[in-house]
């Protein structure tokens, strides 16, 4: 079988097997894996995960990431989470062994249940070609996708010439990765790594990093009757505010560094929440003491957690002077540094043309408008990890859906990928 002959094969399992696609991604969906911060429940995910990858004869293992060598001592451990319960899961196809190896990794956990949902939001529908549910496009549909395109490949009868690992993680959202490093630590790693998070079929080899922060303005309470001097935290957090919109306008103005973030893009600054005063007052006639402003800070590869903070800071009392009153900056998650693969990663030039092949159009090549847990592999294993997923909207919002033309496009590219960076040793069985 030649490798024109293979493509046309792949192409017509994946469209013989849409509904097979769809129900995976549906399977998945029906648990209610959403990360609870310092917890979750995505076990019988994971389970059903396992054994959809024992039926296809992976060598497969569910394991406590509180089992991975080093774990809790390794500098890119978070803590604060709790694991019970809360398995990884990993399977591997094992190729002939004279080809380069390749790990899809996913994350099972979603982000939590937004309002407003039409419907259930683990009750899968579909409707104008799109599949709705949560975690539908973040990431269980990139998940499924790479599962059913190692299963089209072995129903073709096409063993690899490298390993193939399909890996499930739990513990992303929310800045988590630690599911994501264990996975690095017990020694699933290969070649090169694709991360399944959405991107609309856009190959991102390089992703942003981000910072949560908990920024703090403190001030003394009171009426003036004695001449007391007082200070309300409020007007200091607004002049902060107004500095960070004024600061995401200037720095969404300008190109990044090249070559992934070369053109101008949005560069998010997020306030996520505001706190200040007695909130279970039935009113309150005096300033707070204290104002608590949460916020989503992205940044490019290489900068530092450090170099980010200066940067707000220096900016806002370039902007107000004297007047600016330094806040407290508190961690709320672990800061997400922003990572990248050279440019002459040979995956790359793989993806590009699969993906040109598969959509008939030129692939858009960028960095990533995100951060995640590519960082692990790029910074802390030997796998280097580019991300390309499905299409879809709202993530993290009420009615997630993912496009399922865009599932079909993305398991044959998964699956002709693995053909050209693996190998294709021998048809297993009859053409």
């Amino acid at each position: 079988m030649d490798s024109r002959q293979l493509e046309q094969r792949i192409s017509r399992w994946v469209r013989d097997n849409r509904p097979a696609v769809i129900g995976l991604v549906s399977d998945l969906i029906r648990y209610d894996t959403v990360n609870r911060v310092t917890d979750g429940t995505e076990k019988e995910c994971q389970r059903h995960i396992a054994g959809v990858l024992e039926r296809l004869g992976l060598e497969t293992e569910l394991y406590s990431p509180e089992e991975a060598p080093g774990f809790r001592s390794h500098e890119a451990y978070f803590p604060g989470k709790d694991y019970s319960d809360r398995p990884n899961v990993a399977g591997i196809w094992r190729g002939k062994g004279d080809g380069r190896s390749l790990l899809f990794s996913s994350h099972a956990d979603t982000a939590v249940v937004a309002p407003g949902w039409s419907r259930s939001p683990w009750e899968p529908y579909e409707s104008d070609g799109k599949l709705f549910g949560l975690g539908s496009f973040d990431m269980k549909g990139g998940l499924a996708a790479s599962i059913m395109a190692v299963r089209c490949l072995i129903e073709l009868g096409i063993q690899p010439g490298g390993d193939v690992t399909i890996e499930s993680v739990v513990d992303e959202e929310f800045g988590g990765a630690n599911g994501t490093l264990a996975g690095r630590l017990m020694g699933y790693n290969a070649d090169a790594a694709i991360i399944p998070e959405p991107t609309n079929l856009a190959i991102c080899p390089a992703t942003r990093g981000g910072a949560l922060w908990r920024v703090t303005f403190r001030g003394k309470t009171g009426l003036s009757f004695s001449g007391e001097t007082l200070v309300n935290p409020l007007f200091d957090a607004g002049k902060f505010l107004v500095f960070l919109q004024k600061h995401e306008q200037e720095r969404s103005c300008k190109p990044g560094p090249a070559p992934w973030y070369a053109a101008v893009s949005e560069m998010p600054i997020i306030p996520t929440r505001a706190e200040a005063g007695d909130l279970q007052a039935e009113l309150c006639d005096v300033g707070p003491e204290r104002c608590d402003i949460d916020i989503w800070v992205e940044c490019y590869p290489g900068v530092t957690e450090e170099q980010l903070q200066q940067e707000l800071i220096g900016g806002y009392t370039e902007m107000f002077g004297g007047d600016a009153a330094i806040p407290e900056f508190r961690k709320v998650i672990r800061f997400l540094p922003g990572s990248e693969v050279a440019p002459d990663f040979p995956l790359l030039s793989v993806l590009e043309d699969e993906a040109r092949s598969v959509c008939g159009s030129e692939p858009l090549v960028k960095g990533a408008p995100f951060a995640c847990d590519a960082f692990m592999f790029n910074l802390h294993s030997p796998t280097p990890a580019v991300i390309i997923g499905p299409s879809g909207a709202n993530a993290h919002a009420a009615d997630e859906y993912v496009e399922i033309d865009s599932l079909l496009h993305l398991t044959e590219i998964y699956a002709r990928t693995i053909a050209a960076w693996c190998g294709v040793f021998h048809p297993m069985r009859g053409e």
